[in-house]
């Protein structure tokens, strides 16, 4: 529908433009003819010439303060002529003002330039320990227990952000919080994501650990259900009612991680990913929920969906989106849903570190490609998260690049 409005329009503008070219013509054509008669210098009509005054030319500029440019073929008015240029012996001029008009409309017009504005504001504010990542094109960061460098795509402002807490519960429990959001449709999504996850997550946790402890204490046993990751699940569902209802557009992927009495729980939504490194083997703890996958491709069709595969061999929902799980995408929500995937993995000895990323690295880099980075910049050979952002970037990636790599030996 909006080709065909288009192309309306540029028929309109082609047509209105033809008549401007015809009516030129036909002035042209009255002034150079000849003249059927003269009235007499003693006739009272020469006495009283009347000039039709020149309309000034109306034009579009493009541009601004001392750089602006005018498109001089699109004229809403032409010229208006002497009607009596015989008359008074002006007809030359007028000839000469129309044909440097004719001119002027053959030149070819100044080409439209428009200025892109980047995204102005600052990220999100921080609360209890929280860092968030901001819209600068390059970021490096070292925090307590991990590393993190961001660098922006090539297509568009930056749309990644990541996040991490660390809480002490007690002077025996310590809970800590990591996370990279990847967005899609504009930062409202994931600036809102990275403030309000972590916060959830953690408060979440801390109430069931309460809950639970009481219940124990009153029943004398302990319960067979993962009360943590049903926080954590029911704090990503929270956090993306939570962004419904704020009315805006976009999307969010994020892959979080959260280390509690021992044991890792890893999240993820879409397709950003979590990978450990267990005695230098990579393993993935995620799995990205992509329109690809088979699973993923029967629940959406069973919902009523459809999933379809692009030119560019890109499956996606509705034709839409790739991923098929994301915060946000409110007109896709009844597809594309926000329960996570969670994974338990109890940290033991052969636990080095834990990384957390956006598509733009696993789309060049492997899992073990990546795992080997970060043990070569261990041994004292480089910044680990940089050295993989720039190793995506030189096999060609022009996609937002997040990584994080969180230290897991000061857990074990």
């Amino acid at each position: 529908m909006l080709l065909y409005t288009v192309r309306f329009l540029c028929s309109v503008i082609a047509a209105f433009n033809r008549l401007l070219r015809a009516l030129r013509k036909a002035m042209a054509a009255v002034l150079c003819s000849p003249p059927v008669s003269v009235p007499t210098a003693s006739s009272p009509l020469s006495m009283r010439r009347t000039t039709t005054k020149v309309h000034p030319i109306v034009s579009v500029a493009v541009g601004g303060g001392d750089d602006q440019r005018a498109c001089k073929d699109h004229q809403l008015f032409a010229p208006a002529v002497d009607a009596f240029a015989r008359c008074n012996g002006s007809a030359a001029v007028v000839v000469e003002q129309v044909e440097s008009t004719k001119k002027a409309a053959r030149r070819r017009p100044s080409m439209l330039v428009i200025p892109v504005v980047p995204e102005a504001g600052e990220a999100p504010a921080g609360w209890g320990g929280v860092v968030v990542a901001d819209k600068e094109a390059e970021v490096e960061v070292e925090g307590e227990g991990f590393r993190l460098a961001s660098r922006r795509g090539a297509r568009h402002p930056m749309e990644d952000a990541y996040c991490a807490i660390n809480h002490k519960i007690c002077a025996e429990s310590h809970l800590a919080f990591y996370g990279v959001y990847d967005g899609h449709g504009g930062r409202a999504a994931v600036d809102f994501v990275s403030e309000r996850l972590g916060k959830n997550v953690v408060a979440a946790v801390l109430a069931t650990t309460t809950t639970m402890e009481a219940q124990e204490s009153a029943t004398g046993s302990s319960s067979s259900v993962d009360a943590t990751a049903a926080a954590i699940r029911s704090a990503y569902l929270a956090t993306d009612i939570e962004f419904l209802g704020q009315g805006v557009r976009g999307g969010s992927c994020a892959a979080t991680a959260l280390v509690k009495d021992g044991d890792l729980y890893v999240a993820n939504l879409g397709d950003c990913r979590a990978v450990v490194s267990r005695d230098g083997t990579a393993t993935a703890l995620t799995s990205d929920h992509t329109a690809a996958r088979g699973d993923e491709r029967a629940r959406i069709e069973s919902s009523g969906g459809y999933v379809s595969c692009g030119n560019n061999g890109v499956w996606r929902v509705q034709d839409c989106l790739a991923v098929s799980r994301a915060f946000g995408d409110a007109g896709l929500k009844r597809w594309v849903i926000s329960e996570p995937e969670i994974t338990r993995l109890p940290l033991t000895a052969g636990c080095e570190f834990l990384v957390l990323a956006s598509d733009g690295l696993w789309n060049k880099v492997s899992n073990q490609e990546a795992v080997d980075a970060v043990s070569r910049s261990s041994a004292g050979r480089g910044n680990s998260c940089k050295d993989l952002v720039d190793m995506a970037r030189s096999r060609g990636s022009r996609d937002d690049i997040t990584v994080m790599v969180v230290d897991l030996k000061r857990f074990t």
